[in-house]
């Protein structure tokens, strides 16, 4: 089965005229009913409900029992940029929770082929990858498009193209 991916960018040109709204307009809805499709969007697959389901259970302290500080909004409304940010059609991630109050997403085929993204609430993300022998890791700002380097090792553990 081949999987399809499509690039929107949620990058923003600063134009303010009618017709630039009504484009922005336009794909914003476009885009929305493509996040509904269950070929290509996560909201389909149910990536923003259990986003919204681990938020829900991690945002008082000590949600795991000991000293789990709570996800905060701000973190929830990052790791929604971040989603929103992929390409349609990638392979959804398992979402959860960390100790110090991060959202993780997480793409894993096996102990060797697996990345994890952690998402804090001041818009930066960190991810660690092991692709075969490789280590990769690293950081990003949410608020900017998904950088190319970050949806390379995606695409290396999903085996789909982003």
């Amino acid at each position: 089965m081949t999987t399809t991916t499509i690039t929107m960018p949620l990058t923003i040109s600063g134009s303010s005229s009618d017709i630039a709204n009504f484009i922005t307009n336009q794909r914003e809805k476009s885009y929305e009913l493509l996040q509904e499709s269950y070929a290509l969007g996560l909201v389909a697959k149910g990536v923003f409900r259990q986003l919204d389901e681990v938020f829900e259970e991690c945002f008082f302290g000590g949600w795991d029992g000991a000293n789990a500080k709570p996800i905060l909004a701000e973190t929830l409304q990052s790791a929604r940029i971040f989603l929103k940010s992929l390409p349609l059609g990638i392979e959804p991630p398992d979402v959860g929770a960390e100790p110090d109050g991060a959202i993780t997403l997480e793409w894993y085929k096996s102990s060797n082929k697996v990345i994890s993204i952690s998402i804090n609430p001041s818009g930066w993300l960190y991810f660690a990858a092991i692709i075969g022998t490789k280590r990769r890791h690293g950081k990003d700002f949410v608020l900017l498009d998904v950088s190319e380097d970050l949806l390379e090792l995606i695409s290396q553990i999903t085996g789909k193209a982003g």
